[in-house]
């Protein structure tokens, strides 16, 4: 019987591993396509905004919050 139950939770973890890896795939895809579009619009690369971070309004006033 127990062994039954290990087959079984192994299966489910199989399951869960597979779709996760499927959502993995489903976001690629659709950032890849949105990268895609915007080339294909003419949108240059110094037009885009810069990955990273960045202090913005509500980022200032977080800080200003935070300091004693």
């Amino acid at each position: 019987m127990t062994r039954h139950l290990r087959e079984r939770k192994t299966d489910r973890r199989g399951f869960l591993k597979g779709l996760a890896a499927a959502g993995g795939l489903v976001a690629a895809a659709g950032t890849a396509t949105a990268a895609s579009e915007k080339v294909a619009e003419g949108v240059t690369s110094e037009a885009a905004p810069r990955p990273g971070y960045h202090v913005t309004p509500h980022v200032s006033k977080y800080y200003a919050k935070a300091r004693f």
